[in-house]
């Protein structure tokens, strides 16, 4: 008897979560933003710093993309239309070595990279895309003052 409310129990939390999903999926995105997957995106055509690009997305209820996929990454390099914008990619130089990771924390694909692009002894932010779509750097003294449009991802 345990087992059949518990099943009724599990498969009713199951079939919420799923209806939940559905709805962010089927979720209508904001005028020009473009739909990937259950993130809707932004292409920004004001060229700003990466810390003005990202307080502008973060306005706007979403944050600089984080690129999780090659599928995701195929997807941004055709809505980023050549020419380099701003990622929410970020490196820091620790005492260990250099680490890149997304504003939320989270690891960096290293085959979503270009080739020589890694490795660096500067802070660094991350732009999309070079001329095969892969990721590369900008170096930190430079960020300040360079201004590239921008992806948000909400």
């Amino acid at each position: 008897m345990f087992f059949s409310i518990e099943t009724k129990r599990l498969n009713s939390q199951l079939q919420e979560e799923v209806k939940k999903l559905k709805e962010k999926i089927e979720e209508k995105c904001p005028d020009r933003w473009r739909r990937f997957g259950s993130s809707c995106y932004f292409k920004s055509t004001e060229r700003k710093t990466w810390s003005d690009s990202r307080r502008d997305c973060q306005d706007k209820g979403a944050d600089l993309v984080m690129i999780n996929s090659k599928e995701e990454q195929i997807f941004i390099n055709e809505l980023n239309m050549r020419g380099e914008s701003w990622t929410g990619l970020t490196g820091k130089k620790t005492s260990g070595g250099y680490k890149w990771e997304w504003v939320d924390g989270s690891a960096v694909n290293e085959t979503l990279w270009a080739p020589g692009q890694l490795s660096t002894s500067y802070d660094s932010y991350g732009v999309c895309c070079d001329d095969n779509g892969k990721l590369k750097q900008a170096v930190e003294h430079y960020v300040g003052y360079s201004s590239k449009t921008f992806i948000c991802e909400k």
